[in-house]
């Protein structure tokens, strides 16, 4: 029998709600450290392991050379607390400069495969990468608010690649992140996602 788009909608709302409720439970017993993000990182790796409700006709990909060549698609409502998941849908050859979100940031693969290169601050003032991680289906990535990483989208053509997203404040509120040029030390303002959509 053929699941249906409104099984398949009951069960990824049944994954966010679980989700939520055991962040929930991780922030308050373990406050926001590193070994609290990787707890949550966790929990949305293994939200991520059910690409069937995710990885569906309703979500379409951006159309190349829009916004960057990345949409993201809300999962939950409002939340007490500001949390936001997203799933994301990212075309191959997208890229970032490094950046911090000044707010925690986890994400965790369902298809495709995205490169996280992580960076650090030296005293001169440059920047230096000191570790890339491959976030693709069953690994994920944790980032504190200050932690400096840049996205690199692997693949071909435009089959997108598919992410789990969840934040402290909702992608269109982080109006205080800042990118950095390791070149030349020079700090500017990163602009919030504009291409975010909702999918309850």
């Amino acid at each position: 029998m053929t699941t249906t788009t409104a099984t398949l909608q009951e069960r990824r709302r049944a994954v966010v709600r679980d989700l939520l409720a055991e962040v929930r439970q991780i922030e308050q017993a373990r406050g926001h450290t590193r070994e609290s993000l990787e707890a949550i990182k966790q929990a949305l790796v293994q939200a991520a392991r059910s690409p069937e409700i995710f990885v569906t006709p309703e979500f379409e990909p951006a159309k190349r050379g829009t916004f960057k060549d990345f949409v993201a698609y809300r999962l939950n409502e409002d939340h007490p607390d500001g949390r936001a998941l997203y799933l994301s849908l990212a075309l191959p050859g997208k890229e970032s400069p490094p950046h911090n979100h000044n707010n925690w940031a986890v994400l965790a693969g369902i298809k495709g495969a995205e490169e996280n290169r992580l960076y650090k601050s030296e005293p001169d003032g440059s920047f230096s990468q000191i570790d890339s991680i491959l976030v693709g289906p069953g690994t994920g990535v944790a980032l504190m608010p200050d932690d400096i990483h840049s996205i690199h989208v692997q693949g071909q053509g435009d089959e997108p690649v598919w992410q789990l997203r969840f934040y402290e404040r909702p992608l269109e509120e982080q109006t205080d992140r800042a990118q950095y040029d390791p070149a030349t030390g020079k700090t500017t303002r990163f602009p919030p996602n504009v291409n975010v959509k909702m999918a309850l």
